[in-house]
């Protein structure tokens, strides 16, 4: 690797915390950013590329949020995204950024491979899921964006299409968090208050590959150090059922109450199953397991409850 810095973007979320923490572990220089560089302005994109003058930028930069935001707030998310990954693109390739490692999502796998194995090759392949197709069209024009750039020689890039990511760092807001923080969230609230149940959006059977984000992190890395090109899934391979999650949430929480099922609420797509293949074929291996991971994501909330991300 070059010996110029590596730039990571979205610096202060949940995969950026914990990949700059190990970066630096590891003995790199790196430069972390977060919302105090608005990157949906163009002259700040451009400025931050100049200034740092990296050889590998982490693009994790994004407005995210779950099923509830994803649906209520189409037209922020997509302007946002739309813009955010335009400017960082173009200012990386005006700076000469050698490799961008970008972040996608899985939830713009097209709606009719439900139920199907998802491979790299088929993600443009259809229209995504209603619930959040204003963020996954954003998010998959950045694929276009970066595969454009590539074919004429300006950079390289890999885009990564992550399974559901939780752990430490997660924004556990009430309204606008991502599954796993959520629950934990309600979970412990819900404890803490005696509610007697905790309602769950669906009927429970939608099912999803959770990965913990020690083992995204190692997959990142490893990725990096192979200058992999290119899309791929980085995913467990285990499918789980929210019914499953809730269950295991609670547990880990000791949460006495009931779990209750609202069927008149989305449930999102009702199965995502990543090919892990080619992240499998380049020698990377997921090393926790659901329980033990939601048990470590558990603790990690109630030791830093009063700090916790909210948005």
């Amino acid at each position: 690797m070059s010996d110029r810095p590596i730039l990571v973007t979205g610096g202060s979320g949940l995969i950026g915390r914990n990949l700059v923490e190990r970066l630096r572990r590891d003995g790199h220089e790196v430069v972390s950013t977060g919302s105090e560089r608005d990157l949906r302005d163009a002259s700040v994109a451009h400025a931050l590329l100049r200034e740092v003058r990296p050889d590998v930028v982490f693009h994790l930069a994004a407005r995210v949020g779950g099923i509830y935001a994803n649906s209520t707030q189409k037209p922020g998310f997509y302007r946002d995204n739309v813009l955010i990954n335009t400017h960082l693109v173009d200012a990386a390739v005006d700076a000469e950024v050698g490799y961008v490692f970008a972040m996608g999502t899985g939830c713009a796998y097209p709606k009719r491979l439900e139920g199907e194995i998802l491979r790299e090759d088929d993600f443009m392949d259809g229209i995504p899921e209603g619930t959040n197709d204003a963020y996954a069209y954003a998010k998959r024009g950045m694929l276009v964006h970066l595969d454009a750039h590539a074919e004429h020689g300006a950079l390289e890039y890999c885009y990564c299409l992550p399974a559901n990511i939780y752990g430490p760092h997660d924004n556990f807001h009430p309204d606008h968090s991502h599954v796993v923080a959520g629950l934990i969230r309600r979970f412990v609230d819900s404890r803490d208050a005696s509610a007697p149940e905790v309602s769950i959006w669906g009927d429970g059977s939608a099912m999803r590959d959770f990965l913990y984000i020690e083992d995204c992190i190692d997959a990142m890395l490893h990725i990096l150090e192979h200058r992999f090109c290119g899309t791929i899934n980085v995913a467990t391979g285990e499918q789980t059922t929210i019914r499953t999650l809730a269950e295991t949430i609670g547990a880990a929480s000791g949460y006495p109450g009931a779990i209750t099922y609202d069927t008149s609420m989305p449930a999102g797509q009702l199965r995502r199953e990543f090919d892990a293949s080619r992240i499998r074929s380049m020698g990377w291996e997921p090393r926790h397991a659901l329980d033990e991971g939601i048990t470590k994501t558990v603790a990690w909330f109630e030791a830093n409850r009063d700090q916790v991300r909210e948005r």
